[in-house]
């Protein structure tokens, strides 16, 4: 049994770990076009490079973490200290839904605002442009 609640929490885990890499590549691809299309900076690989292995230590600390809390219960129950059979699954919810929706939910903030960022500024942007083609027309009837 401890086994078989170790391999259904790990199949939990890698549907979380799914929306996470979702969540935090769309921050990241919302974060490149930002940072090179409205604040005109450099593309720049190395911070790639960096929420590549964020990315990767992220998924294998939080895993191992879920692990750690999985077997916690079963470890409690061998040296004599036992835990009631209705909190052991909640261990295993709990750290899968805690942890990775905690971390999960936090990237996809941060995307939503810079996605605002890129719409703001996407529209202050087509707003300028209307703005001076009414000048030019202004201006040729003025003159």
């Amino acid at each position: 049994m401890f086994f078989q609640e170790i391999i259904n929490n790990l199949i939990n885990i890698s549907y979380a770990v799914l929306i996470f890499i979702c969540a935090y590549v769309s921050n990241m691809a919302f974060g490149i076009w930002y940072n090179i299309k409205k604040l005109r900076e450099k593309f720049d690989w190395s911070k790639i490079r960096d929420s590549i292995l964020k990315i990767v230590v992220f998924a294998v600390g939080l895993t191992l973490l879920c692990i750690a809390i999985t077997a916690l219960p079963a470890f409690a129950d061998y040296v004599g200290w036992t835990i009631p059979e209705e909190y052991l699954e909640v261990f295993g919810d709990l750290v899968i839904v805690g942890v990775f929706l905690t971390v999960t939910c936090k990237y996809i903030a941060e995307a939503i605002t810079k996605f605002k960022a890129i719409l703001d500024a996407s529209s202050a942007i087509q707003g300028n442009a209307s703005e001076n083609a009414g000048l030019a027309v202004k201006e040729k009837k003025e003159a």
